[in-house]
């Protein structure tokens, strides 16, 4: 075959050890969550001091003042999720933001408000509870203590981490936004202008003082350090002083909550969701769909296959943008959406050959209907990591500040960078995932563990707006189906549905994306690169039942690694 023209290609190698492994957006995170391994932690305590080193060595994507969950699969059988995303203040109203003309769904939450002020600013933040969330997990389920889990993290902040090119980048990208706040614009750039690594010269490094010393207070104190007394007091008054509602008392009443997996059964593996929600049931549905379908004789990647995964994807969608709210908040047929007879009925709705028109299934009763469409464009926000230990205890994490630079309020004397989730309930009163004082919002958060026969043999996720969860279903798809290992799936060609078009890697060759746009699908073909990044970017963990390897595997045109030791 002749090329007429040079193509990019970026790979990584996969990572592969005997005992531990961690895979993570950022070397520094990964080298926390080993340390602690490498001293008698369990992978739970990696997890701990690999999501407090993340936010502070990647903190515009999530942090202290983010949210987010953590799924556990333990060596014992013993699994949970803890959901420690973060509640609306408790006088959030429905309609508490103005709207412009147009019912508008961005790549991670909802447009249509007047001044984005659901996006930035003091209204956007939702009380925070990564904090919570990790502190919760390492008292249960962890062997250490908080003083040492946060040492790490500590550092980081206090004697700063580099900027490389594509950090350094993404900072110059952000700039008009991060001068949105006068704090959080003394942080993150140097003389207002933006941190630059310059040939032969040492990178730029961003220190957080103020930061560590917050994160003292949490390892010396625990949570009550950060939920009430003195940090969250500042943070209180000074979101109120900027016009939002945030309060002391929001702080100190919020609590994570610990909930079963949403666990599906695909081909001869379980699988472990996050439910209600977030993303999993989103994912789940698409599985089960395919679960009845014969992927392999299709093969991968090939026109058909992906028909398939477009069509389930695009009914869990349906269902996603239809029924899922905060199950606090909004009586959802959990059970129907879930199930197997459920997932055969919309099975039985799909032509092989044709895409056909989808809506919500039928018999799980909301009155919400989506009528905006998803960007075309990806946000690039959020976090993920995967750990395994030597015992073989598994854990997946997605936190976030929600958008890059979350609310871009810094609170003073703290250095946290508050998030803006409050982009992720829908502005619009009457609907399923409408504002409540109190509620959370629904999530595009969709990691996955895999287990089979009582062994955790995969855990799997990624940052990336919406996009997260047709991604999250490929990787699982890609290892559990197609048989590949975890890097391989972390490089292959992606498709998302999340917007009313079928968006493909140009990778895939021009005859499949011909024979997709010939079935009636949407064709949209997407370049694959560093920036922006039109997918979701997949980090990941595996383990092999049979010889006990470690394997590590990250997306090759993003900033994260695996590493094992």
């Amino acid at each position: 075959m002749v090329n007429t023209e040079t193509t990019l290609r970026v790979s990584r190698d996969l990572a592969v050890s005997k005992n531990t492994m961690v895979a993570a957006k950022h070397p520094f995170a990964v080298q926390a969550g080993l340390e602690m391994m490498s001293k008698g932690g369990n992978a739970v305590d990696a997890a701990v001091a690999t999501g407090f080193a993340i936010g502070v060595v990647e903190p515009w994507m999530s942090g202290v003042g983010g949210v987010g969950f953590m799924t556990i699969q333990m060596a014992n059988g013993k699994r949970i999720v803890i959901d420690y995303f973060g509640r609306a203040p408790g006088a959030a109203t429905a309609d508490m933001f103005e709207l412009e003309e147009g019912d508008s769904q961005t790549t991670v939450g909802f447009g249509g408000v007047k001044d984005e002020a659901n996006a930035y600013g003091p209204l956007s933040v939702l009380v925070p509870g990564m904090v919570a969330g990790m502190c919760h997990a390492l008292e249960k389920y962890g062997t250490m203590g908080l003083d040492e889990v946060l040492q790490p993290a500590i550092s980081f902040a206090e004697e700063g981490f580099p900027v490389d090119w594509l950090r350094g980048m993404l900072i110059a990208s952000q700039q008009k936004t991060i001068e949105r706040d006068p704090e959080t614009a003394r942080i993150f750039m140097e003389n207002g202008t933006p941190p630059a690594p310059l040939f032969g010269q040492e990178p730029p490094r961003i220190k957080q003082p103020e930061l560590a010393n917050t994160l003292r207070a949490i390892a010396k104190d625990g949570p009550d350090a950060f939920y009430k007394g003195e940090i969250a007091s500042k943070i209180a008054s000074h979101i109120q002083s900027l016009g939002g509602i945030l309060t002391a008392d929001d702080m100190a009443g919020f609590q994570p909550v610990e909930v079963d997996p949403l666990v599906i059964n695909y081909r001869d593996t379980e699988l472990l969701l996050l439910p209600y929600q977030a993303g999993g049931v989103n994912t789940g549905e698409a599985l089960s769909i395919l679960n009845g379908m014969d992927l392999r004789s299709t093969g991968f990647n090939s026109a058909a296959t992906l028909h398939k995964i477009a069509e389930a994807s695009r009914r869990g969608y349906a269902d996603r943008f239809a029924y899922i709210a905060d199950p606090d908040y909004v009586d959802t047929d959990w059970q129907r959406l879930n199930c197997e007879a459920y997932a055969a009925e919309r099975r039985a709705e799909i032509d092989p050959f044709q895409a056909t028109s989808v809506q919500p299934g039928s018999g799980i009763s909301t009155t919400y209907r989506p009528t905006g469409q998803t960007a075309d464009s990806d946000e690039g926000c959020t976090t993920h990591y995967s750990v395994v230990d030597a015992e073989g205890n598994m854990v997946s994490v997605t936190q976030t500040l929600t958008l890059i630079f979350g609310s871009v309020v810094t609170v003073p004397g703290t250095g946290v960078l508050m998030n803006d989730s409050m982009n992720l309930f829908d502005p619009v009163p009457g609907r399923a995932n409408s504002i409540e004082g109190n509620k959370r919002p629904a999530s595009s958060m969709a990691h996955a563990i895999a287990v089979r026969d009582g062994v955790p043999v995969l855990a799997v996720g990624a940052p990336g707006g919406r996009r997260i969860m047709d991604t999250c279903m490929q990787m699982v798809l890609d290892v559990v189906e197609f048989g590949m290992d975890i890097q391989a799936a972390c490089e292959a060609p992606l498709i998302d549905c999340s917007s009313g078009n079928l968006l493909i890697d140009e990778q895939i060759p021009e005859s499949t994306r011909n024979a997709l746009a010939s079935m009636g699908h949407k064709v949209v073909p997407a370049e694959v690169t560093f920036a922006p990044r039109a997918f979701a970017s997949p980090t990941g963990v595996q383990v092999d039942p049979d010889t006990g390897l470690r394997f590590g595997g990250a997306d090759p045109f993003g900033p994260g690694i695996a590493a094992g030791r």
